[in-house]
């Protein structure tokens, strides 16, 4: 029960990080602060390239739920990474885009969970 409460937390913190910088870009935009709306733009498009560390991060790195954790952060990711190229190529579907921020997204991922393994979880023996 508590791994669940861990990740339960992880994922909805997560959310909540991003709906507010989402709708903070929004505000910034809308007012024409372009310094804040290009630092919190940076902001959404690196969650949304690292959501699985951050969720995993987020959750505690429990031992039970540590691949649960980042597994949602990546599906999470992926939908996310799809929206942040129609974003960035103003509004239209743009397979550019898609694909490379997807590419991005899968490396990304791949390379934090090489790193956690190496550096964070080291194997004994």
């Amino acid at each position: 029960m508590e791994q669940r409460s861990r990740l339960i937390r992880g994922v909805g913190i997560a959310a909540i990080i991003y709906a507010s910088l989402f709708v903070g870009h929004i505000v910034a935009a809308a007012n024409g602060l372009t310094l804040l709306f290009g630092a919190i733009a940076a902001s959404i498009t690196l969650m949304t390239f690292l959501m699985g560390p951050i969720v995993w991060f987020l959750a505690r790195r429990g031992e039970d739920s540590n691949n649960l954790a980042y597994q949602i952060g990546f599906w999470s990711s992926v939908p996310l990474s799809v929206g942040l190229a129609y974003a960035y190529a103003d509004q239209t579907f743009d397979a550019a885009y898609s694909i490379g921020f997807l590419t991005a997204t899968v490396l990304t991922h791949w390379l934090a969970l090489r790193g956690r393994s190496v550096f964070i979880e080291p194997k004994v023996g």
